[in-house]
């Protein structure tokens, strides 16, 4: 099975209340952080100008529908890495989950989605 890469970048900053902003872009466009997928897919989410920030994992509301089939994180943390064989259709919320160097807490995203299209029914 061939795969392609979709790249969604992700930038964190602090609003004046020192509560952090999520914005995301694809292909230089603005996003929801959200992915459609209609075939096999590696979903990379890459953190840019978010110094201090690594990503540590996913955190999904449905771990075991089958839309993504496996989550890894770059060894420097800058890149979380969803696997997506588009082997179901369905749809599955998840967040991401960072940690920070300036404080022992993890941070929580909020959830992007990963839409699966249309499968092939096998």
């Amino acid at each position: 099975m061939s795969t392609v890469d979709t790249t969604i970048d992700v930038k964190i900053t602090l609003d004046e209340n020192n509560i952090p902003q999520f914005s995301y872009s694809q292909n230089g466009e603005i996003s929801d952080g959200s992915v459609v997928v209609d075939c096999g897919q590696d979903i990379i989410y890459q953190l840019v100008e978010s110094p201090g920030y690594a990503f540590t994992g996913a955190g999904f509301l449905t771990p075991f529908n089958k839309v993504i089939d496996s989550v890894s994180v770059s060894g420097d943390g800058q890149q979380l890495i969803l696997v997506d064989e588009d082997s179901v259709s369905g749809v599955t919320s998840f967040q991401l989950i960072l940690s920070c160097a300036t404080s022992g807490l993890l941070l929580l995203s909020p959830d992007p989605q990963i839409v699966n299209k249309g499968a092939d029914p096998e």
